[in-house]
């Protein structure tokens, strides 16, 4: 396998100093007898229970009755990509969305499986495939004239942001919008590359109308081929700077990193470069939303990084230098792995575990990476001055202190942009 650098070494190691510098701090616990006096020698243990960065993975509705797809979710990732949010999967029949079938998922399982963040995948795209009723579009929606079909696109969004307003949901508002037809003109093909000035109305008022239907809820607009396609680069930059400029809210943008069908090798260094400019030159957070290498020993690799053919290990080693790219970037604010088993999402190969749900080496590689490497057990007893130090990636954690045979627990929060400084008093 060729490999050219293109200073991706320097990138690399730029990642590894982002990663302590951008998503860790040093806590400091302070323990106390009953009386108030600091407690020395007091054993205590701090485990990182869940990241704040988002790690996650998609799951349909018609994995929530699969236990064990459903462990493999919860093995890897803290967060769940909420597929199906697409108006026609999630409407079918006029009237009657399926909230109730959501809303169960992630209070019954979600929550008690401590995955308490999500994305929520998609609520307008304007591509159509299917046939009722997993259709991208509802069918319902074309007895009406194109006017009550704006108006019924704009309730739909205000409706599901409302619904799920007591849930985290980073919602990606418009999919594929440079790549796609403008809403409404049905009447060209799906890929029409409409002029932005087409574009912008209904996604700011997309943006818009979710804003005021939850002012708390993160949005974002979502695109493919950034990496490899300098025109789709260029027009998506251009519309979130027009959206910006008018002060439309919007607060991320998503990065499918697909590319090509998931045939194309970013370098490092490319990768770096698109997170500047989405991320730091134009001051938003970043989610890779669709994320995912194919394992197809019959593909070549494309791009000017590597070459040769993919393989389940050129897979592993790809996936695993992305991710830590990526979280080394300070404005990089999740990712999610598009599909844990073979063709769940669309492509065969592109699981990180094959067909008969046997585990590739992708899914070794990122198990040590998130559950070993990027995880924290700190362990040792309080100094005289009853304090503990120690450091880790943000996010929450369990505090166990032993004193006189019991065992005390405490939950705690890594945070950014504070002193994290925890006290508590040791009862009998």
């Amino acid at each position: 396998m060729g490999e050219k650098d293109d200073g991706s070494q320097e990138v690399l190691r730029q990642a590894e100093e982002g990663i302590e510098q951008h998503r860790k701090a040093d806590g400091i616990i302070e323990l106390c007898f009953p009386d108030g006096s600091p407690a020395p020698d007091i054993p205590v243990k701090v485990t990182l229970q869940r990241h704040y960065f988002l790690f996650g993975c998609p799951l349909r509705p018609k994995h929530y009755t699969d236990p064990e797809h459903l462990d493999l979710c919860k093995q890897l990732f803290n967060s769940v990509q909420l597929l199906e949010f697409n108006w026609g999967q999630y409407e079918p029949d006029e009237g009657k969305p399926l909230r109730e079938e959501r809303r169960r998922f992630i209070f019954d399982w979600c929550y008690p499986n401590n995955i308490r963040n999500f994305y929520g995948h998609m609520l307008v795209w304007t591509r159509q495939y299917g046939q009722y009723p997993k259709t991208a579009l509802p069918l319902w929606l074309f007895r009406y004239d194109r006017k009550t079909q704006y108006e019924l696109l704009m309730k739909r969004i205000q409706r599901e942001v409302q619904d799920y307003r007591d849930i985290n949901i980073v919602w990606d508002v418009v999919n594929e919008p440079i790549h796609c037809r403008s809403w409404g003109e049905w009447e060209k093909p799906e890929d029409f590359d409409e002029s932005l000035d087409a574009v912008f109305p209904y996604v700011a008022d997309a943006l818009t109308i979710a804003h005021q239907s939850n002012p708390k809820a993160p949005l974002l607009v979502n695109e493919y081929d950034l990496f490899v396609n300098e025109n789709a680069r260029y027009r998506f930059r251009k519309l979130v700077e027009m959206l910006l400029e008018k002060r439309v809210p919007l607060h991320a943008v998503g990065i499918q990193a697909h590319d090509w069908r998931a045939t194309y090798w970013p370098s490092p260094t490319e990768i770096w470069a698109v997170c500047e400019d989405f991320g730091s030159r134009l001051g938003l957070n970043i989610y890779f939303t669709e994320f995912c290498y194919t394992s197809d020993p019959s593909r070549t690799i494309r791009g000017r990084y590597r070459s040769g053919f993919w393989n389940p290990e050129t897979q592993a080693m790809a996936i695993e230098e992305f991710y830590r790219v990526i979280f080394g970037h300070s404005k990089v604010a999740g990712i999610f792995y598009f599909g844990l088993v073979g063709a769940e999402i669309w492509e065969r190969h592109t699981g990180l575990r094959g067909e008969n749900n046997e585990p590739k080496p992708a899914w070794g590689r990122l198990r040590r990476l998130l559950t070993e490497e990027w995880s924290v057990k700190a362990e040792g007893r309080t100094a005289q001055d009853g304090r503990f130090r120690f450091r880790g990636f943000f996010g929450d954690y369990l505090l166990e202190a032993t004193y006189q045979g019991r065992l005390h627990t405490f939950p705690i929060r890594l945070q950014p942009n504070q002193e994290n400084r925890f006290s508590f008093a040791l009862g009998r």
